[in-house]
């Protein structure tokens, strides 16, 4: 069988590793655009531009082209300026030289090609990292743990590379990935409730191994400078309520003038004239200082745990005597306090202070005060005679009687031929009844449904 020699022009551009097959009305051999020869100088003209669902117009095709040569004057030198599609008369020198930026406009007329190994080195640097864009969700890129065949003239057999690995896009999918773990734990707090805090003794092994983590490590160090922040807060808010104002103390006997107070006046006590503080024996003292021992016993071990943790400041530790360590700080109590005033005084009265009544020494006091010495009783009275038969039937009659009244409140709002009409219905139905009933006798009984 012979074959003519005719070369037959292709329906379409075949692809390559960076674009799809081309074909359109231009690469059809019967429209007349182009010719064998012009097809084959088109082998990398797809793009995006061609092959998105808006037809490029010149404009764009030019604009497109002005950005890639822009593009390539940056990746490769420019030596030398010379004019374009002038291959064929280099005699004068004015070629551009071969591995320019530009040496592929030298000639149109035939397809381009380098064997310079810079050629042929993939640029991972201006690789796209956009997979998708959509109206809904925007810009959609690539992830960057993706792996992909590594090439190139230098890269190793069967060698992987994550071209989409860059800083910015490791940032953004940490970042997806905390606001989804976050929506997860939105129930219980968010992200930060993912690692839940535990004493180190008793903590898991699973927690164990989330603490090795990098995102445990700093979850854990964030939810400790968390609690520590929260601790100073209260400290502090302490030291403000304990600086307030001006200091309080027992200064009733400087109150009183005394025998010269006409002649040289009272000393100046106004802030001690105010408050006096009562029975405050050694009992009290020794019963406040056990409440605040037991409170300093947590507050050391929390602080403890702190400076282990590593977010508490060392000159707040000192040492004493013996080898043993402190924290500076302020233990706090709470205690019930009572306060008395003068009768009849009214604001010129002082407050006496009677703290921490709880106290076993003023305790027997309270517990007066709960128990009262004085019963009141009923007063004794003749109660109405009711005979076993009037309480049997009480009820029943009560609600014979709200029945009625019911029944009447009815019949008032119903009109009084619309009850009647309603009686006559109602007898109807009772007689379609039982002609039904008497029916199903002679019926079958797979008819009796539709009766």
């Amino acid at each position: 069988m012979e074959t003519s020699g005719e070369q037959v022009q292709p329906l379409h551009i075949p692809s390559s590793p960076w674009a799809n097959s081309y074909a359109s009305e231009y690469t059809t051999p019967d429209s007349g655009r182009l010719t064998a020869e012009e097809v084959k100088l088109l082998q990398h003209v797809n793009c995006s531009y061609l092959s998105s669902g808006t037809p490029p117009t010149l404009l764009a095709l030019k604009q497109h082209a002005h950005s890639l040569v822009n593009l390539i004057n940056k990746l490769a030198p420019t030596t030398k300026g010379a004019p374009i599609a002038h291959l064929d008369e280099d005699e004068d020198g004015y070629a551009f030289y071969p591995g320019d930026a530009f040496d592929w406009l030298s000639s149109l007329n035939t397809p381009y090609n380098s064997d310079s190994d810079s050629h042929h080195v993939p640029l991972w640097g201006i690789h796209n990292t956009v997979c998708a864009e959509s109206e809904e969700k925007g810009l959609q890129h690539h992830c960057p743990l993706t792996e992909v065949a590594n090439s190139g003239p230098w890269a190793e057999k069967d060698g992987k590379r994550k071209p989409y690995q860059t800083h910015h896009q490791l940032a953004m999918h940490a970042n997806e990935c905390l606001e989804i773990l976050d929506h997860e734990y939105s129930a219980t707090g968010g992200l930060m409730s993912l690692l839940p805090p535990g004493v180190d003794n008793e903590e898991t092994a699973q927690h164990a191994g989330v603490r090795n983590s990098l995102l445990g490590q700093w979850l854990s160090h964030h939810q400790h400078l968390v609690l520590r922040m929260h601790e100073l807060e209260i400290s502090y808010a302490n030291a403000l309520d304990a600086l307030a104002g001006e200091a309080v103390v027992p200064y009733q006997i400087v109150r009183h003038s005394g025998p010269d107070g006409v002649s040289r006046g009272r000393e100046i006590a106004y802030p001690q004239d105010r408050w006096i503080l009562c029975n405050v024996g050694d009992d009290v003292s020794s019963h406040i200082h056990a409440m605040l021992d037991k409170a300093e016993a947590s507050y050391t071990e929390k602080h403890k745990i702190w400076k282990k943790a590593g977010v508490s400041g060392e000159r707040i530790w000192h040492e004493e005597r013996g080898g043993n360590w402190y924290a500076k700080g302020i233990i706090p109590v709470d205690l019930m306090t009572r306060y008395y005033r003068i009768a009849g005084k009214g604001h010129q009265s002082p407050l006496f202070v009677l703290p921490a009544i709880n106290h076993p020494g003023v305790s027997e006091t309270r517990k007066m005060e709960e128990r009262p010495t004085i019963f009141t009783i009923v007063a004794p009275s003749f109660p109405e005679r009711v005979s076993e038969l009037e309480k049997k039937y009480r009820h029943k009659d009560a609600e014979i009687l709200q029945l009625r009244n019911k029944l009447k409140l009815w019949e008032e709002k119903v009109p009084g031929g619309e009850v009647g009409r309603q009686r006559a219905l109602l007898e109807k139905v009772a007689e379609y009844e039982k002609r039904t009933e008497r029916a199903k006798k002679f019926i079958p009984k797979i008819y009796h449904a539709f009766l």
